[in-house]
């Protein structure tokens, strides 16, 4: 018996009708990338997160390196991230030039040991990239706390995290900024979205 990787399938036949429509209506207007349709879903994903903006990019990778490089962090800067990610989340640090700085999770939520944040802060920190996982969010209070005391922004990896809410916020508006992933492997998939 052969065992897929993985198989969308049934998900792509409850919906088969809607995704042919839509596919339809891009196919004929020709918009490949952008167009009325990216311009929507960008406005109605920032709406959903409860954020100003949302804007695609290639991949969640994209998304975080963007987000870093808006917040002018790059060579000889330092990151906070946690040990317990998907490589993404240090290659986005690393591809600005700047240095990860990797902190233990917490082992009752496998998301960053806030308590651990603080040993790691030097005066080259710039940020923190709280990453959320298997729908959880990290301890944002605690992590928001720390870098206001210590000057930081706050950054979420939101890729794991479409729709989660901690203490009545989605995910995505917990920070400074967030970097979504719309992998068809992650909890849900469409695009690559980061958000404001």
């Amino acid at each position: 018996m052969k065992v897929p990787f993985v198989s969308l399938n049934v998900m792509h036949q409850e919906i088969h009708t809607e995704l042919t429509e839509a596919f339809q209506s891009v196919l004929n207007a020709n918009n490949y990338i952008m167009g009325a349709e990216w311009d929507r879903f960008q406005k109605d994903f920032a709406n959903f997160c409860g954020v100003s903006f949302a804007v695609g990019c290639g991949n969640g990778l994209d998304a975080l390196y963007l987000v870093l490089k808006a917040m002018e962090i790059g060579e000889g800067d330092e990151v906070i991230v946690p040990s317990n990610t998907f490589i993404a989340t240090a290659l986005a640090v690393s591809y600005t030039g700047a240095t990860p700085v990797f902190v233990e999770p917490n082992i009752n939520t496998y998301t960053i040991d806030p308590s651990l944040i603080e040993e790691k802060i030097s005066d080259k920190t710039k940020a923190i990239i709280a990453v959320h996982l298997y729908g959880r969010c990290a301890d944002m209070d605690a992590i928001n706390q720390i870098a206001k005391v210590h000057g930081l922004k706050v950054i979420e990896d939101a890729a794991q995290a479409h729709g989660a809410v901690y203490k009545g916020k989605k995910a995505g508006s917990l920070g400074d900024a967030a970097g979504f992933s719309f992998y068809p492997g992650k909890n849900l998939a469409r695009s690559e979205m980061l958000a404001w």
